[in-house]
């Protein structure tokens, strides 16, 4: 007998996962997409071929790991939306067979059973698919990395286990806090399940108004907080990281503060206006979003919080991409660079010697660094972990500026400049202080400064370089000894390496202990920057649209469920506007402005912050674009590429929204 009811029980189970295939189509294709990039993604970082493509690309596992955990909760939270939202359509249709006698329990195995089968075709479909996707990830990443050659991806048994197991830890999770709220349920809860969230949140418009104008406030605070920290002055600071996480905290509680109160102040200022109300089919849209308002309030305050995340991952994969360029001419413009500070000064023959054995070098450059030390300069650099200022001589600096094929630099016998990156040119500008400064009895004067030609380890303070006449530094003490190798090939990683292994005992130095310490930062190689940065890129930007394209399609997939329920649910509104004469034209016009107020009230406020976020941020990396407004067109690049994605679910719901009307009509 118990077999006869489990096989009853089955065929029931089949028959609903069937319709409800049917209803959710957009639910199953993205959470097949999900679990497609998730697996992707794994092989990708699971493949040899990939990690022997750069050094740096070995943490490019370790990155994606906690990147995971970020998905995982969406898909988490997307899978678990979904279930609560199909149980509730569905509750009376259980407690009806309660009603015939069927157990709660049974009840319950049967709605596991339905959300399992409809998981399993997900993870199915989603191991070709997702080895499909592995392949276009690698491609980008090739390509990003400059390689003339395909990578092929193969199906890692490995990968496909962590997906079965992050598969069955949401499930678990999802299936788990289901079956705990079924428990607490009785047959009147089935009945009536999907009427008790239809009511207002705030009883009392007074207080609705307060937490509106205080989540607002708040808001503008925790904008405010975040721009003030997102400049160079403060950026570097220790307490920074810790502003920054106050100002994200305010931030979400500000979002879910509007989410929850915003709407329901549109509606009840919109209804109070008869011209608005009264207009063509706006009372009809305003109250079909009214019911949506009173239930959806804090789901709102989380799709509004995907979807500036989305935003902000999608913008800083444009700066990362942006930054490219400059990132290598700041940390390696030469083929070769080293540095030696510990006197007596070493011979730079045997460098030289080594990168000759496999490069073609066309010419060598070995200058000084020199101490001022009265640091004129230098109090207004924190000049805590220093005590003098570089001086480098202008014969020096020209031939380096030669090699870079920029113009030299002409000083009379009473002028300096200054060189120095391009974050702290305004501890240039406009200080009066260092006009005119003391130098070896003489007054020399300020003529200007330069930011092109400076590289990170052009000295070992990293900040600036004083350039004087080359009499002025006869009598300092030199600090520090450079050499620049510039070779007639493009060096590569290998060649770092090697000067690592065969000139270690030149790198090294004995500390107070006797131990000997190999200072491997003393060489720097263009090529392994080359790579390093490659592969940072190919990183960041895969992994951020791997992210934005998540969260969007989980916005949209819920936002999609619950407006093709509404075309169901609410059939009989949409047939009664047919029998009062509305033709098609204008209902299905009446369709697309309720769901455009749909999919457009959790996209405002996160639009908002993530351009003035945006706009702080450009505060740091301004100087590494190429021009100071670049981040407005990444902005709108990016906002282009969201409402792209965006906009597929919304054309893919109001398609099924029209279909569903005419099914029923």
């Amino acid at each position: 007998c118990s077999e006869v009811k489990w096989e009853m029980l089955g065929k029931l189970a089949v028959r609903n996962t069937k319709r409800n295939v049917k209803d959710y189509f957009i639910y199953l294709i993205t959470i097949t997409i999900s679990f497609s990039l998730i697996l992707a993604y794994n092989l990708v970082a699971g493949s040899d071929e990939v990690v022997k493509l750069s050094s740096s690309m070995g943490t490019f596992k370790n990155v994606l790991t906690f990147v995971n955990i970020i998905i995982i909760f969406v898909v988490c939270f997307l899978i678990n939306y979904t279930t609560k939202f199909m149980f509730e359509k569905r509750s009376k249709e259980f407690g009806t067979y309660m009603l015939l006698g069927i157990k709660k329990k049974k009840v319950a195995r049967l709605l596991v059973i339905e959300n399992i089968l409809i998981g399993f075709v997900a993870l199915a479909l989603s191991i070709p698919i997702g080895f499909l996707f592995s392949q276009f990830v690698s491609l980008i990443i090739v390509k990003l990395l400059d390689i003339p050659k395909v990578l092929f991806i193969s199906l890692d048994p490995v990968s496909i286990g962590l997906l079965a197991i992050y598969f069955l830890v949401i499930y678990l999770l999802v299936l788990l806090n289901l079956l705990r709220k079924i428990n607490k349920m009785t047959v009147h809860d089935f009945l009536y399940f999907d009427k008790q969230n239809e009511k207002k949140m705030f009883r009392s418009n007074k207080k609705r108004n307060i937490i509106f104008v205080l989540s607002v406030i708040l808001g503008i605070a925790s904008l405010l907080l975040w721009h003030s920290r997102c400049n160079v002055d403060t950026f570097g600071q220790q307490e920074t990281l810790t502003y920054l996480i106050t100002a994200v905290a305010m931030l979400i509680i500000s979002i879910y503060g509007i989410s929850a109160t915003f709407a329901d102040i549109m509606l009840a200022i919109l209804l109070k206006s008869k011209k608005v109300k009264y207009k063509k089919d706006n009372l009809f849209v305003i109250r079909t979003f009214a019911s949506k308002a009173r239930t959806m309030s804090f789901t709102f305050g989380t799709l509004s919080m995907l979807i500036l995340l989305s935003l902000l991952c999608l913008n800083f994969s444009s700066i990362n991409k942006g930054v490219y360029r400059s990132s290598i001419e700041e940390n390696a413009p030469y083929d070769v660079d080293v540095v030696d500070f510990e006197q007596p000064f070493e011979d730079f023959n045997e460098y030289i010697q080594v990168v000759d054995e496999d490069y073609t070098i066309k010419e060598t450059i070995e200058y000084p660094i020199y101490k001022e030390p009265q640091h004129q300069i230098q109090d207004y650099y924190n000049p805590e972990f220093y005590e003098h200022d570089p001086v480098m001589k202008l014969s020096d600096y020209n031939k380096l500026l030669k090699l870079r094929n920029m113009d030299t630099l002409e000083l009379k016998d009473d002028e300096y400049c200054i060189v120095t990156r391009n974050q702290l040119v305004h501890k240039i500008e406009g200080n009066e202080a260092i006009q005119t400064i003391q130098f070896a009895g003489k007054d020399l004067h300020l003529k200007g400064f330069e930011t092109q030609s400076f590289w990170s380890t052009m000295t070992t303070t990293g900040r600036f370089v004083v350039i004087v006449p080359d009499e002025y530094v006869q009598n300092l003490e030199i600090s520090e000894q450079h050499l620049i190798i510039d070779t007639k090939e493009e060096t590569t990683p290998q060649l770092e390496k090697k000067i690592e292994k065969n000139l270690a005992h030149l790198l090294g130095n004995i500390t107070e202990d006797g131990e000997e310490n190999v200072e491997y930062y003393r060489v720097k190689v263009r090529g392994t920057v080359i790579e390093e940065q490659n592969a940072m890129t190919a990183m960041m930007a895969s992994i951020c649209l791997y992210i934005a394209f998540i969260l969007v399609s989980a916005v949209g997939t819920i936002l999609a469920i619950q407006s093709l329920s509404d075309a169901t649910k609410y059939k009989y509104r949409y047939q009664t506007l047919q029998k009062l004469g509305v033709n098609d034209t204008s209902l299905f016009k009446t369709i697309r402005k309720q769901l455009f107020v749909l999919f457009g009230i959790p996209v405002v406020f996160s639009v908002i912050s993530s351009f003035v976020m945006l706009a702080s941020m450009n505060n740091i990396f301004q100087a590494l674009l190429e021009s100071n407004f670049m981040y407005l067109f990444y902005f709108v690049a990016n906002l282009a590429v969201f409402f792209l994605i965006y906009g597929i679910y919304w054309i893919a719901t109001y398609i099924g929204f029209k279909r569903n009307i005419s099914e029923e009509s």
